[in-house]
């Protein structure tokens, strides 16, 4: 079954960035009309796909 886990299941991803790049990241989201959860979400999806790209074209040479 697919679904949410159950509580504690999830391993919680605490950080906290300096205030000025926190509060241009908020800013830049309302923007958008967007959260910063869902903005963060796709920097991470970003971030994965480089990654992956880097990765591929190590692998190439």
């Amino acid at each position: 079954m697919v679904g949410r886990p159950r509580t504690g299941q999830t391993r919680v991803m605490g950080f906290r960035p300096p205030k000025q790049l926190r509060e241009e990241f908020e800013a830049l989201a309302a923007i958008e009309e967007r959260t910063p959860s869902d903005a963060l979400v796709e920097a991470m999806h970003d971030w994965i796909k480089k990654k992956r790209r880097e990765r591929q074209a190590m692998a190439k040479d």
